[in-house]
């Protein structure tokens, strides 16, 4: 799997806000979604490059779904 890229993140990551991170985390928890604000990352700079455990888990996913 290629590094994700911050144009990745431009165009995919409901989270990319003028490169800023939203900071809305979404994962599952028994069988249900769950929602968090991540204090951490809300107004920082986009660390998918670095690694985004998010962006792993929900928005690649979703980008394959999709044919990418």
């Amino acid at each position: 799997m290629k590094k994700s890229s911050k144009t990745d993140a431009r165009r995919y990551c409901a989270n990319w806000h003028a490169g800023k991170c939203l900071g809305a985390m979404m994962y599952r928890e028994d069988g249900e979604l769950r929602f968090v604000m991540d204090s951490k990352k809300v107004g920082k700079d986009c660390v998918v490059d670095e690694g985004c455990e998010y962006f792993d888990n929900v928005v690649i996913p979703g980008m394959e779904d999709n044919g990418r």
